[in-house]
């Protein structure tokens, strides 16, 4: 991958990157130089992960971290709203979807392009999907990286 200015790192990379420690090699140098953004999305979807203490305090140093940099994306009434109206343009043009399936992976990517940064995924096809709608329906540019 080449390295973009900064990214939004996806929960698709932050699970096996804190499980086997996969993706290190394109994520660790990102964080180590400050260029990685951190959703409170993804960090709900670790914590509901967690299955022990020692999972809950890796999840808890990240955030941490986030905090540190100033590298802590929440999303706002706009993001909410957005994420909203992307879901029902989506159901008009492809049919219903269910929002609880998709609202994460649009906070997420939302975010990504608030903080233009690019959003590194393992989950490529559903975030270029959502990246696409989000542009089409607001005009945000999300910029999908896949992780290696």
């Amino acid at each position: 991958m080449t390295s973009p200015r900064a990214v939004t790192i996806d929960t698709s990379v932050w699970i096996p990157l804190l499980r086997t420690r996969r993706y290190a090699r394109t994520v660790d140098p990102l964080i180590a130089a400050g260029r990685a953004w951190v959703h409170s999305v993804a960090l709900l979807e670790l914590y509901a992960g967690t299955t022990s203490y020692a999972d809950a305090r890796a999840v808890d140093d990240i955030r941490r971290a986030a905090e540190q940099l100033g590298r802590l994306y929440h999303p706002d009434a706009e993001d909410m709203i957005l994420a909203g109206r992307v879901l029902s343009y989506w159901s008009r043009i492809r049919g219903r979807v269910r929002p609880r399936d998709h609202t994460h992976d649009l906070l997420i990517a939302i975010g990504a392009a608030r903080t233009r940064s690019a959003l590194l995924t393992a989950n490529a096809r559903d975030m270029r999907r959502w990246a696409a709608a989000i542009e089409r329906r607001c005009g945000l540019r999300v910029s999908v990286v896949v992780a290696t």
